[in-house]
């Protein structure tokens, strides 16, 4: 019997043609324990939730490649186990453990769509997603990442590997601390523009110490005490105070967004870059009451711009994004991107004429850069006795941007992955982009 299918979405679309082995089209996401995980049952606590929910086992089906749009097809059952073990000695070990897992995004034609690294290293484990953005969003993400933690707690009976010396001996301290000393507050006064920006283009962040055939991403993790953990506002009883006539009250996610915008505009002054007004792309999660835990890509996103100088960047950032979530977009993505998903071109061929698009004109029409906030979690991630220490969030960043922001928030702490391409930025530079976001979000979260 053939398994039913159903069409793409449009962000399911987008996202088949915008993968290629130099810019993989995957989400992370990795939970730091700070014991060990039993291998034999995390591939249980996988298999029960393939089972448990079809939309995790989706491929793309065989015959809907030349189709004008990609088809899903939900197997009886997955086409293999997607759980590999693996170990290592030292961060560093680990750290390209992680560039190697994430290198290529999940393939589409088997199921399911992702893939989970058990990296097993001497004190602690990591605990690494990596999905197909074609398939999951961040969010999505995040869903499967509780039914797995869920089943696996479950399943257990108190036979975690090491269970019995869990947080006593193998204390959240065993971690490494991400770094050794909190940033000062910076300055916050916004660099004057070198030159007068064109209308409607926006900035591109100036490339440093990069390669720019190489393909790939990396990774730098930055989380408290290098980065600080703002502070939620308490909402007025009316909302966020965002009505008619009221000023807004930035949240979290806007102090994020305004960080990233100032640290853009001193990154490029810095190196004498000519000026463009910074634009950045921010993902709304649009999945209605009663549908929070629904797999897919199921994210509209918005674009917040810079105010010119002179203006506070703050009080800014919380009009548009107050206003974004007065009136949602109507659409996933923009209606040009959306009117040739539908062309009626083979996929294949639009594939190829969207990657031609981005080449000439991506540097005109894209943003300047991404934020997605999957904001704060619980200990809902939490598998058995391990309860996560850290979580770590990162999405695509594909030329002409180069550069995205994951940030999520466990126990109070704020921890941001900044994805790169080394087409734009080198280790080091990345390194130093991070750390010089971490001092503006110090400075914006004290100006408060």
């Amino acid at each position: 019997m053939t398994a039913p299918t159903r069409p793409f979405g449009v962000a399911d679309q987008l996202n088949c043609y915008f993968d290629s082995p130099a810019e993989p089209s995957n989400v992370h996401l990795e939970t730091w324990l700070p014991g060990h995980l039993d291998a034999g049952r995390l591939s249980k606590a996988v298999a029960a939730v393939l089972v448990a929910r079809p939309a995790a086992r989706a491929r793309r089906a065989a015959n809907s490649r030349w189709r004008p749009v990609y088809r899903w097809q939900i197997p009886l059952a997955a086409d293999g186990d997607p759980v590999t073990v693996t170990t290592w000695r030292a961060e560093p070990e680990l750290d390209a453990v992680r560039a190697s897992f994430l290198a290529a995004a999940p393939p589409l034609d088997h199921a399911p769509p992702f893939r989970l690294l058990l990296a097993s290293g001497p004190d602690w484990d990591s605990l690494i997603l990596n999905a197909n953005h074609a398939a999951f969003d961040g969010q999505s993400c995040l869903v499967l990442l509780r039914l797995i933690a869920a089943a696996y707690s479950a399943a257990g009976g108190g036979t975690d590997a090491d269970e019995h010396k869990t947080t006593a001996a193998r204390p959240a301290g065993k971690l490494p601390p991400a770094a050794t000393a909190r940033p000062e507050p910076a300055a916050t006064a916004r660099p004057e523009p070198a030159a007068t920006a064109r209308a409607g283009r926006a900035a591109r962040i100036a490339p440093w110490r990069a390669d720019r055939r190489a393909p790939g991403y990396g990774f730098r993790l930055l989380g408290w005490p290098a980065a600080p953990s703002p502070r939620p506002r308490q909402r007025d009883a009316d909302g966020d105070g965002d009505g008619d006539g009221d000023e807004p009250r930035p949240t979290v996610n806007d102090l994020l967004v305004a960080a990233l915008i100032e640290t853009i505009e001193r990154w490029n002054s810095a190196r004498h870059r000519r000026q463009a007004p910074v634009k950045i792309t921010v993902p709304l999660n649009m999945r209605p009451p009663g549908h929070e835990d629904d797999l897919g890509n199921l994210s509209a996103i918005c674009t917040v711009t810079a105010p010119p100088p002179g203006n506070d960047l703050l009080t800014a950032v919380a009009t548009q994004t107050s206003r974004v979530k007065r009136h949602p977009p109507s659409r996933e993505v923009s209606a040009a991107l959306s009117a040739m998903v539908r062309l009626p071109l083979p996929a294949q061929a639009k594939r190829g004429l969207l990657r031609l698009a981005v080449r000439c004109a991506g540097p005109v029409v894209s943003d300047t850069s991404l934020l997605s906030n999957l904001g704060y979690i619980t200990d809902a991630l939490s598998f058995g006795s391990q309860v996560p220490a850290r979580v770590w969030f990162s999405t695509t960043a594909h030329m002409p941007r180069g550069l995205s922001v994951g940030a999520i928030t466990t126990g109070g702490r704020l921890q941001l992955c900044f994805r790169y391409r080394y087409a734009l930025l080198g280790d080091a530079a990345a390194a130093e982009f991070a750390d010089e976001y971490a001092r503006v979000l110090t400075g914006l979260e004290a100006s408060r």
